[in-house]
């Protein structure tokens, strides 16, 4: 997962960071999906989400972005299952 800054996130959308802001504000980025912040409050922009909405010319609600986004989703460590341990049970005999 990369995430890039603002002003590398404005070259990908051909936009200001005043447009950045706005697209954010209005909803055309979601926060926690294409957007979020670090740690230490910076907010940190998801290039592959980026890159993929703009061949979607720009529709978040585009049906190929829209697979793209669970597909990542998908992909984070807080959403994969968990896996089982399998306790070998021993018997003394």
């Amino acid at each position: 997962m990369n995430f890039i800054s603002a002003n590398v996130a404005c070259q990908i959308l051909n936009c200001s960071e005043r447009s950045l802001l706005r697209y954010r504000n209005q909803g055309k980025l979601l926060e926690g999906i294409h957007w979020g912040r670090n740690p230490s409050g910076k907010v940190l922009y998801h290039q592959d989400l980026l890159l993929n909405l703009v061949s979607c010319g720009g529709d978040i609600n585009h049906a190929d972005h829209q697979k793209f986004i669970q597909r990542v989703l998908s992909d984070r460590p807080e959403n994969q299952q968990k896996k089982s341990r399998k306790v070998q049970a021993t018997v003394a005999v």
